[in-house]
């Protein structure tokens, strides 16, 4: 049986920054970030996939053909997801799943690993606000 790996051994952002091809929409993030996306924020499977196809870019009809579902209950979903994440808009609902992923980067349990390469020494600014950017 193969061991979990740690979550500093997973990647966060698939791909990196000189991977081809580009990463777009729901692809950009591991699996992992997002199941903890979805626990944290109290997602249920169905709502983290209508999450995915906002990422995506797709329009309700788009999301609606992916996924099997109506139009309506497309729409139904959206709107439960604006209401659950307290946002009235797409452009926002991005916004709060990136929000959510930030602060579990940022979180001392270490369910995902940092973004900044800087945050276990002290030097990443969001973590710690007296460290200066320029410090290598």
């Amino acid at each position: 049986m193969n061991p979990s790996p740690s979550p500093s051994a997973v990647p966060l952002i698939k791909g990196g920054r000189n991977s081809c091809p580009k990463l777009r929409g729901a692809s950009l993030l591991s699996e992992l970030a997002w199941f903890e996306i979805a626990r944290t924020l109290g997602l249920t499977k169905r709502e983290l996939q209508i999450v995915q196809g906002v990422f995506d870019n797709l329009p309700e009809t788009g999301i609606a053909s992916r996924f099997q579902i109506s139009e309506h209950t497309t729409h139904t979903h959206l709107n439960r997801l604006y209401k659950k994440l307290a946002v009235t808009t797409r452009t926002e609902l991005v916004l709060r799943i990136m929000e959510q992923l930030i602060s579990l980067t940022l979180s001392e349990t270490d369910v995902l690993p940092p973004i900044c390469p800087r945050h276990h020494t002290g030097g990443c600014s969001l973590h710690n606000p007296s460290a200066q950017l320029a410090t290598p």
